[in-house]
């Protein structure tokens, strides 16, 4: 197809959830040219095809924490989000950014994103720039919407070619866009969206839900930079230890600090953890 609409490419993508697959969705594009209104758009659609649920308030998610949650359920099964429903995830910077490559609860998120085709789910969410996710996340994204400019979209979905390292052909693809400016014909492409623009009771209902729901990711960045800093500075004291005394075996520092085994002592020591 050369070119969709919004209520098209959501069939489509109800039509890959009921093929026992799940569908992740990617868009891309400058602060201000309307991300959030074609995805916001887009689950609505998905959600009516799928006859799932859909809200702001229950479906819009900024924390990676609820993101595993609504996929999984907490703890003891609940706040699992229905088979085929839609989790709009605004900003995957707060999620898989590749800054934040170390960061445990990023490396289970994206392992769980890898097991959970059996849930059928849709996860569309935003980014300014493809290429600052954790690369993990480009072999499982299903489509990559691209906004140029407000109320136009390109789509693109990677190579199956089970030989292509790159399956989205990043270095090819950026020569002949160069030359170019548009990105018909360049392998991947799908087609060109055109969407409308919010209502104006939709993007105040829309804006209001996602700054609260916002308040809760500030300062969680901070919080895993200092504790990773504290652990830099924990692990190399233990090093230094072990520098000045040769005979210290690993049990006997573990007798000294309980909270820590004998066996991450060792992984610390050999520089492994």
């Amino acid at each position: 197809m050369s070119r969709t609409t919004i209520q098209e490419l959501a069939h489509t993508i109800a039509d890959i959830l009921r093929t026992d697959r799940y569908a992740v969705v990617v868009c891309t594009g400058d602060p201000g040219e309307g991300k959030s209104c074609i995805t916001a758009q887009l689950a609505k659609e998905v959600s009516k095809s799928t006859n799932t649920p859909f809200s702001y308030e229950q479906s819009m998610t900024y924390q990676r924490k609820e993101l595993k949650t609504w996929i999984d359920g907490d703890k003891d099964g609940n706040d699992q989000k229905p088979e085929y429903s839609t989790v709009l995830a605004d900003e995957l910077v707060s999620m898989f950014f590749k800054r934040n490559w170390y960061d445990s609860e990023q490396i289970d998120g994206i392992e769980l994103l890898n097991k959970c085709r059996d849930r059928h789910l849709c996860i569309i969410g935003n980014i300014p720039n493809f290429w600052d996710l954790d690369s993990a996340i480009y072999s499982l994204v299903t489509f990559w919407i691209h906004v140029p400019v407000r109320g136009l979209a390109w789509v693109f979905k990677k190579d199956h070619n089970p030989f292509a390292v790159d399956k989205w052909h990043r270095v090819a693809n950026e020569k002949k866009f160069r030359k170019s400016g548009r990105p018909y014909g360049l392998p991947g492409y799908v087609c060109e969206l055109r969407y409308n623009d919010w209502s104006p009771e939709d993007k105040d209902h829309y804006y209001s839900v996602r700054n609260e729901k916002r308040k809760r990711t500030e300062g969680q960045r901070a919080k895993n930079v200092k504790y990773r800093d504290i652990k830099i500075q924990r692990d190399e004291l233990i090093r230094f230890i072990f520098s000045i005394d040769k005979e210290l075996t690993n049990k006997a520092l573990h007798d000294l600090i309980p909270s820590l085994s004998a066996e991450a002592i060792r992984l610390i020591r050999i520089k492994e953890r």
